[in-house]
């Protein structure tokens, strides 16, 4: 955080610091997907995913076997060792304390133990309109129904003010940031999110999810810095997921107050961190210099990807992601079936922009593919 963000942000804070879901959601359509050859010198292969976000580089050969050691010697025990170690290796990379780290059997894990645990259906989750739907479907669950708040612009996709208002106007049991904004993939800006942080009332509990902030670079303003500077009531959520390249291993954290993780320990799985899933992060999070080469050849990809969504014509929201939201201008339904029709599965549809479409960035070979079957859609 740079200094002014820090001393603007304890100046706000004052006195008051001192005080398996992917099967979950379904995806409409079962039209079968071609079983093609390898292209681009087999750096794509069909079907290309392009739904989930996931880093098509996969993760640092170091993580790689870490992982594949310890299933080799310690997959018949539980991952005591491993699971504090890694807890011990985060607390040590964010300058935290170990009781401030939970882990998770992905972010998914942690972002279901808060509504869980703090919402009800007097105090319902307040979310962004669009923003990621676990929230609205966890809450769903306990047969509680979200406050959805228009996003003011794409560019953030979300309207703080907005959301600040409700909670002092009709409350709730937590309020849950996506920043970066997933699905738009913008960035909040960091004065605001601190000023909202800091003005939220202290009795409901701000959720940031920052599973995409590796991607936006060094310069990210993380909420880390307000966990350290003692802000009680909020929790940040990150994962091993998308940068690290590690999604199928499931490893999430979150950080926040002695008080707050106290309050979702017991909610979690016994045991929900697996022997590989610990190792392979603990690798991971120790090669930084991998993430700058997954942050470089997404912004290579991405980059020519938009610029060929500019040449065909196709509105898209700039992202600073590892992925683009575009516009089909039809329905939904069309663009998903005929993208999987050429052996591409693309993301699944936004309820409140229902002539988009949300796709991952992957290879530059896979995206190169992609743009010649956008290129075939938009002339139909």
């Amino acid at each position: 955080m740079g200094e002014i963000g820090r001393r603007k942000f304890v100046a706000l804070a004052g006195g008051a610091c001192a005080a398996a879901f992917a099967g979950c959601i379904r995806f409409p359509g079962k039209a079968s997907v071609p079983n093609v050859q390898l292209i681009g010198a087999g750096k794509a292969q069909f079907p290309i995913i392009l739904s989930s976000n996931e880093n098509p580089l996969g993760p640092c050969p170091s993580a790689i076997e870490a992982g594949s050691k310890s299933v080799a010697v310690s997959s018949h025990r539980y991952a005591r060792e491993q699971r504090d170690g890694l807890i011990m290796d985060l607390a040590e990379f964010y300058r935290l304390s170990r009781d401030q780290i939970l882990l998770g059997c992905g972010a998914i894990e942690l972002l279901k133990i808060a509504v869980d645990v703090f919402c009800s259906s007097d105090k319902p989750p307040i979310i962004s309109d669009p923003v990621y739907e676990a929230i609205d479907y966890f809450a769903g669950l306990k047969h509680v129904h979200p406050l959805k708040i228009p996003a003011k612009s794409h560019d953030t996709g979300h309207d703080l003010e907005a959301m600040l208002e409700a909670l002092y106007s009709r409350g709730g049991g937590m309020v849950y940031v996506c920043n970066p904004c997933n699905p738009t993939g913008g960035v909040l800006d960091s004065e605001e999110l601190a000023d909202f942080i800091v003005k939220a009332p202290r009795d409901v509990v701000v959720v940031v999810d920052e599973a995409y902030a590796e991607y936006v670079g060094p310069d990210f303003l993380s909420c880390f810095d307000y966990v350290r500077s003692g802000m009680p009531n909020l929790l940040v959520i990150r994962t091993f997921s998308k940068v690290y390249g590690l999604a199928g291993l499931r490893v999430g954290y979150c950080a926040g107050s002695r008080e707050l993780l106290g309050a979702m320990a017991g909610h979690r799985l016994w045991n929900n961190i697996n022997q590989a899933g610990a190792a392979a992060a603990r690798e991971a999070l120790n090669d930084q210099d991998w993430v700058e080469r997954v942050r470089r050849e997404n912004k290579k990809a991405k980059q020519m990807f938009c610029a060929g969504l500019k040449k065909l014509g196709v509105d898209y929201i700039p992202s600073k992601t590892s992925f683009v939201l575009l516009s089909a201008r039809r329905p939904w339904e069309e663009i998903y079936a005929f993208l999987r029709s050429h052996g591409i599965i693309g993301g699944r549809r936004i309820p409140s922009m229902p002539r988009h479409i949300r796709l991952s960035i992957g290879s530059s070979e896979e995206m190169a593919y992609c743009l010649k079957v956008l290129e075939k859609f938009v002339s139909l």
